[in-house]
């Protein structure tokens, strides 16, 4: 569309209408030519442009001078020109442009070429920046609060009267320099804000941790603290300080403040209190001592009373705990003694059953080579079998259809593999019974894994659990444990079965037995059930020589507590959970290495 009556050429409409800037040819009075950015940005439509005198889109205050200098270009001066200035819609609205002209010769005429792009935006928000810039600095001066204002490159931009007057520095010594230091220290070094524009939590944290350091609960990366400054005033001052960061409009930090208020008054209060209150407890120490001395006077004579009743009350207390001593001794040693004679049955009987399984699995081992040379030979007269008379064949097939020969050779084979597998259980429980027992080494402590002790005992005790409970290993790495093998065996067959024996009638459970270490120096040992569980009225007894809650005839009471005893022994403790309907668990923590006998030399 060409938006203008006279002949200009055809390709500049198109182009023109292209660009988002206003572009508009004149000769010094009527427009020529404006594109649709021009119609946008003046609120004229297009035919009303073409007539306007061009001089018409500037205020008044600015429209002689715009005019003066387009006259000028169209007599050949200043031919090129960029300048922002203001212009009129056609609402009445004053705009600010950028105002880009420039002199062409268009059909052989001289005919300025102007762009108008639109900076009103930019320079309202470019006033509103400075009028807050301008309030911002308003606030601080007046503010009776001391508070100084750095910028992100350190540089000091505000510093308040208050400011001047608690540090005793004049505004124009730091204003504009890096200085802010002196107001505080004798030598350069970087304040609170300072610390808070680099980010320095190490510096931050080294420099004032003492200082009573603590960060804002309210603004995010702003800290407060307090300290004594000695050249400020005439005889130093306390000083609360406050530092937070400044940001823009994207979250950047641009600057920080810092306030200052001396709280040299309140810290003088405060010793004032504390020597006050130190006088107050001196004499509160010296009637509470005088008291105490009548009190001792009273005491004495009630002690001298009741000595005679505390003597023969220790001599009664040592005799009970001497008499329950002796019968739990007699009952360990009993238990020992039943022990021992348990392991060394068991290690005899595993010796007398190894000698028979061992020549019973030599002999089926030989068997089994037999068979498989027999079966190997068969195999070779079988190739032949197509060389004998008819007569012969038939009757030797007559012969193996009769005994089932296919199925002998098939099921002999089972047979031995079954039979092998079987002496090889009975072994396996043979070897589970001499490492229960070890009543070679019963005494001696060494250095073992936890988790093969609890195998071979789960592996004893495996025709007390299969009926009740199905069992789950959780076993964590753990170092060896230096222990008496025999006695914690002892342990956790008395927890396997009570673990079993906790079972309900009506359904079968699951005993999950867990290790894991609290430290390379200690390992613990958890044997866990889901059975009925134990009341808590009775939870802390349940380590207490002769307390059994089973039916008469079916516990002695003593496992638990022969087994609390073995723990303590090995300087352990053992500990028990129980949720009554849910389960128990049973807990035993352990040292890695033997502990120190009392008395001997570590």
């Amino acid at each position: 569309m060409n938006h203008s009556p006279y002949p200009l050429p055809a390709s500049l409409f198109p182009l023109a209408d292209s660009l988002t800037s206003g572009i508009v040819l004149h000769r010094g009075d009527k427009v020529l030519f404006a594109n649709k950015a021009m119609a946008r940005l003046t609120g004229y439509a297009a035919d009303e442009l073409i007539h306007m005198d061009f001089w018409a889109f500037f205020p008044d205050p600015v429209r002689n001078t715009i005019r003066d200098r387009g006259r000028a270009r169209l007599k050949g001066e200043h031919p090129t020109a960029r300048y922002e200035t203001m212009i009129t819609t056609r609402a009445g609205e004053d705009r600010w442009v950028e105002l880009v002209t420039s002199t062409e010769d268009v059909q052989g005429l001289r005919t300025i070429l102007c762009s108008f792009i639109d900076v009103t935006e930019r320079k309202r928000a470019e006033a509103a920046q400075k009028q807050v810039q301008q309030l911002l600095a308003q606030i601080i001066h007046s503010d009776p609060v001391a508070t100084l204002v750095i910028n992100a490159k350190h540089v000091v931009t505000h510093w308040n009267q208050a400011c001047e007057l608690i540090t005793g520095v004049p505004a124009n010594e730091v204003l504009g320099t890096r200085h802010q230091w002196k107001a505080f220290y004798p030598s350069e070094r970087p304040i609170m804000a300072d610390l808070i524009i680099s980010a320095d939590q190490t510096n931050l944290d080294a420099l004032y941790q003492s200082k009573k350091l603590s960060a804002s609960s309210v603004i995010g990366g702003a800290y407060e603290a307090e300290d004594f400054f000695p050249q400020m005033g005439e005889h130093g001052r306390w000083v609360f300080f406050t530092a937070a960061p400044l940001r823009n409009a994207l979250g950047e930090v641009i600057g920080a403040i810092e306030t200052l208020q001396d709280i040299t008054a309140r810290k003088k209060a405060e010793h004032e209190l504390l020597r006050m209150h130190a006088d107050l407890e001196a004499k509160v120490a010296q009637r509470t001592e005088q008291l105490q001395q009548a009190k001792r006077s009273l005491e004495q004579d009630i002690v001298r009373r009741e000595e005679a009743e505390a003597e023969l009350l220790k001599r009664y207390t040592e005799l009970t705990e001497l008499n329950c001593q002796l019968q739990e001794t007699q009952q360990q040693l009993v238990q020992s003694e039943k022990m021992a004679s348990i392991g060394q049955l068991a290690a005899g009987v595993a010796h007398e059953i190894n000698n028979p399984i061992g020549y019973v699995n030599s002999n089926i081992r030989s068997l089994k080579s037999y068979v498989n040379d027999i079966l190997g030979l068969v195999e070779a007269y079988e190739l032949r079998e197509s060389l004998l008379p008819a007569d012969q064949l038939q009757s030797i097939k007559q012969a193996k259809k009769a005994m089932d020969f296919e199925f002998l050779k098939e099921d002999v084979t089972q047979l031995l593999a079954e039979s092998e597998e079987g002496t090889e259980r009975v072994r396996k429980i043979v070897q589970d019974l001499r490492d229960f027992s070890r009543s070679e080494t019963t005494q001696d402590w060494q250095a073992v894994d936890l988790r093969v002790g609890l195998d071979s005992t789960l592996n004893i005790a495996s025709n007390e659990i299969k009926y009740r409970a199905e069992v789950k290993r959780e076993y964590a790495d753990i170092p060896l444990v230096e222990c008496l093998p025999s006695q914690l065996n002892q342990v956790f067959m008395n927890l396997f079965v009570n673990a079993a024996q906790a079972m309900p009638e009506e359904r079968r459970g699951t005993i999950t037995v867990r290790t894991g270490m609290n430290s390379p120096e200690q390992v613990w040992v958890e044997v866990a059930d889901d059975g009925k569980g134990i009341p808590q009225e009775i939870i802390d007894k349940v380590f207490d020589p002769f307390f059994t809650t089973k039916p008469v005839g079916k516990g002695t009471g003593l496992g638990l507590s022969l087994s609390y005893g073995i723990i303590q022994k090995h300087q352990g403790q053992i500990t028990v959970s129980s949720t009554p309907g849910q389960g128990t668990t049973f807990r035993i923590t352990l040292p890695a290495h033997r502990p120190t006998p009392a008395g001997a030399n570590p």
